[in-house]
Formats: C-alpha cells, sequence, structure tokens
C-alpha cells in the first residue's frame, strides 16, 4: 500500500517551470482542433480526482459534450469560452471558474496560457 501524504503543489510548476511537452494528438475525444495544440503539463495526482498544470500556445479548440466537471485556476494568460448560442465569458491571470460536465462550445486562449485544473475522474 502506499503511504498517504499531502501533495505540495510546488510553485515552480505553478510558475510555468519543469512542465513536460505533452503529444499534442493525444487530445480528449471531446476536444476538436483544425491544429494540434502545443502544450506542456505537470501532473500532481491522479486519483478520485486529477490535478495538473496544464501550459499552452495560443490555441482555439472547440468542446463537444465536456466529459468532466473542471475547476480551474488561470495562471498566465486569458481565457475567453464561448457557447454555441454566441455568449462569452472572459477570464485572465488570477481567475478561477468551473466548467461543467456537458460544457460545448469554443475554449480559447488568444496569448500564451497556463492554467491549474482539477477534473473528478470516473468512478471505479
Amino acid at each position: 500500500m502506499n503511504e498517504i501524504i499531502p501533495i505540495a503543489l510546488e510553485k515552480s510548476y505553478l510558475e510555468g517551470k519543469g512542465l513536460v511537452a505533452n503529444d499534442p494528438s493525444a487530445n480528449d475525444d471531446s476536444v476538436t482542433t483544425d491544429a494540434p495544440v502545443a502544450n506542456s503539463e505537470h501532473l500532481f495526482h491522479v486519483g478520485k480526482i486529477y490535478v495538473s498544470v496544464i501550459e499552452s500556445a495560443p490555441a482555439k479548440v472547440r468542446i463537444d459534450n465536456h466529459p468532466y466537471d473542471e475547476f480551474v485556476q488561470i495562471l498566465e494568460g486569458r481565457l475567453i469560452l464561448t457557447l454555441d448560442d454566441g455568449r462569452e465569458f472572459k477570464f485572465e491571470q488570477g481567475d478561477s471558474l468551473v466548467v461543467p460536465k456537458g460544457y460545448t462550445g469554443s475554449w480559447h486562449m488568444p496569448e500564451q496560457y497556463r492554467e491549474l485544473i482539477v477534473i473528478d475522474t470516473p468512478q471505479e
């Protein structure tokens, strides 16, 4: 059995230092893009929740029926979420938000972008 201890969210990762490049073709099935999105990540924890820092170059992706509830804290850059009916929701560095399961619309990061995410994971 693994030892159960607190997991520190190291400041260097939150600042974007030491993140590891992801395979741009490994996107979630609910995400579609015109071109692969280059991003980097540091995974802190996977269990009942998934906790990670993700950094991305500017990009705009389409989300169809987001598969999980997701808490987002924006560490760098801006995020514009646009529903299919045209309503826009703008967020910037320091903002926190929840993207509910089932979200459908665009996810636009107009500049270099970094976020801390906490998502629920399927219960086994």
